[in-house]
């Protein structure tokens, strides 16, 4: 793992963030069947999010299996649900919306905080990885809701995942390849909701793209929270394998002084589904790394 802060003089003084996980030096699980991450030398400690009804085919793990930086990357599985179970999550916050952070409140991310957040990491689904029958998230930037008001109706739940890389479901396939999987980089605000067609006729969906199962893709995304016109939003730019595939500015996030949300975001890796009743995915991460 490497971690540091440091000052950088612009116009002013800021504090520059930066943590990087590669999964190949002291990082391990803290205990035996724990799902929590500890980095001894650091003492940091990255907490997994595990819902009740969420069934592992096999508890995470940081594993030796074909990674991208070898020797070790980190592998997280997911089963049918448990009946009665809500949804499936084992999502792991490497920057955390309410946790100690590098550089302290100076590294926390806020919407609106007009600073500039990479974020970057290689996945790899596995080869036997099911289609869900719903949509899977494996990678977002999550607001806290403070909760939910009658006033804001059905149509615009504040808060959770704003932006996300999510898998399409079986329905909304187009490449019927048992090979292939195809994603969405999609945003949610007030104006961007629920995900319908999972492409482009959907407010929220900024890309869709393909993967191979059992290769390796690096994705990056650089990310600016401006406020605007009384919502939230700024530049998303979004890279993979190293080509740029979107850089624009788009709302995305929701203004906390109008909404019961947080302005603090977190971000994270992981699997996160409905309680689908069949199908198993597994999925790899490695080279994750946060720069503020």
């Amino acid at each position: 793992m490497v971690l540091f802060c440091s000052s950088v003089t612009l116009l002013a003084a800021t504090e520059k963030c930066h943590i990087g996980i590669n999964f190949d030096k002291s990082e391990r699980m803290k205990y035996e069947n724990s799902s929590a991450i500890i980095d001894p030398q650091s003492g940091i400690t990255f907490l997994a999010t595990v819902d009740k009804g969420t069934i592992a085919r096999h508890k995470p793990s940081i594993v030796a299996e074909h990674c991208r930086s070898i020797p070790r990357c980190l592998r997280i599985s997911l089963d049918p649900s448990r009946r009665g179970a809500e949804k499936n999550k084992i999502m792991y916050s490497f920057w955390s919306h309410y946790r100690d952070l590098p550089g302290g409140n100076n590294g926390r991310i806020r919407v609106g905080d007009g600073r500039f957040t990479k974020v970057s990491f290689s996945m790899k689904l596995g080869p036997e990885y099911s289609t869900p029958l719903n949509q899977m998230i494996h990678f977002q930037i999550y607001q806290p809701h403070r909760k939910i008001t009658p006033s804001f109706g059905r149509t615009v739940v504040p808060g959770g995942p704003i932006v996300s890389l999510r898998i399409v479901p079986v329905s909304r396939r187009r490449n019927k390849s048992p090979d292939i999987e195809e994603f969405v980089l999609a945003v949610r605000s007030p104006q961007a909701g629920r995900l319908i067609h999972f492409d482009a006729r959907d407010e929220g969906v900024l890309y869709r793209g393909e993967l191979i199962k059992g290769s390796w893709n690096s994705f990056a995304l650089v990310l600016k929270s401006l406020p605007s016109s009384g919502g939230v939003g700024g530049r998303i730019g979004f890279w993979l394998n190293g080509h740029k595939r979107f850089d624009r500015s788009v709302p995305w996030g929701f203004n906390p002084s109008i909404f019961p949300s947080s302005s603090n975001l977190g971000v994270e890796l992981g699997s996160y589904r409905s309680a689908d009743a069949k199908g198993h995915q597994t999925v790899y991460f490695d080279d994750v790394t946060i720069d503020r």
